[in-house]
C-alpha cells in the first residue's frame, strides 16, 4: 500500500471570486468529505502537483493533516478538476477512508509479461479492462492488481474471476464473466480487388465499329 502524507489549510470563505483570489495566491480550493463530515479545505499548488505525480498509475492512501490540529484523515483523490487551457488544478476532491473499516475503490490492472501468442503466434493483445473495483480494508488496498499475460495463446481470455488478488482484497462491482484481457489473431490486410475484366460485349464494340 502506498501512502502519502499531504499538509493542508481551513478554506473559511467559499465561492468563485473567493477561489479566483486563492487560486492566484498559488492556493487550491479543495474539499473532503465522508463519515466525518464535509470540511472545505487549502492545497498548496506545488506540493499537490507533487502529490498528483507520486500517484499516476497507482491506488495510494493519503494521509490529511489539517492546520487546525483536528485529527488526520485518511482519504483517496477523488477528483481534480483542471483549467482546460492551462491544466493546472482549479479544484480537488478528496474522500474519506475510515481507518479499520472495509472500503470500496478502484485499482489500476498493470499487465506484465510477453504472451506466447504474440511472440510466436502473430497475435496482438486486446485489453477490454484497465482499471477494476475491489473491496478491501485500507492496510490491504494494492497500488495495482498485476495482470501476467505471458502463458497466453491466441484464441486464450482472462476474466475477471481469473485474476490474482492480494490476500484480503475482492471484486467490487465487476461480473466474475467480465473479459479483462484476451490474445487475437492479428488482422490480415486484404489485397486489393483485381479490376474487374470489362464485358464482353463491351470489349467487342471497338472492333465491330472498325469492320464498318
Amino acid at each position: 500500500m502506498k501512502q502519502i502524507n499531504l499538509n493542508v489549510s481551513n478554506r473559511d470563505s467559499v465561492g468563485g471570486t473567493t477561489a479566483k483570489r486563492y487560486r492566484k495566491e498559488g492556493k487550491i480550493p479543495a474539499v473532503i468529505y465522508g463519515e466525518s463530515g464535509c470540511k472545505n479545505l487549502l492545497v498548496d499548488e506545488k506540493t499537490f502537483e507533487e502529490v498528483a505525480k507520486s500517484v499516476v498509475g497507482k491506488a495510494a492512501l493519503i494521509e490529511i493533516h489539517f492546520s487546525d490540529g483536528t485529527e488526520s484523515r485518511y482519504a483517496m483523490l477523488k477528483e481534480v478538476v483542471r483549467n482546460t487551457l492551462s491544466g493546472k488544478a482549479e479544484h480537488i476532491d478528496f474522500k474519506e477512508v475510515v481507518r479499520g473499516k472495509p472500503m470500496n475503490a478502484v485499482v489500476p490492472l498493470h499487465f506484465q509479461g510477453e504472451a506466447e501468442g504474440v511472440k510466436n503466434e502473430n497475435g496482438v493483445l486486446d485489453i477490454q479492462l484497465h482499471e477494476i473495483g475491489i473491496r478491501c480494508r485500507p492496510r490491504d488496498l494494492p497500488e495495482f492488481i498485476a495482470v501476467d499475460v505471458s502463458a497466453m495463446h491466441v484464441g486464450d481470455i482472462i476474466v475477471v474471476s481469473g485474476l490474482k488478488l492480494p490476500e484480503g482484497v475482492e471484486i467490487h462491482g465487476a461480473h466474475a464473466d467480465m473479459p479483462v484481457v484476451s490474445c487475437v489473431a492479428e488482422a490480415k490486410e486484404e489485397e486489393p480487388a483485381a479490376e474487374a475484366e470489362a464485358p464482353a460485349d463491351a470489349a467487342a464494340a471497338p472492333a465491330e465499329a472498325a469492320k464498318q
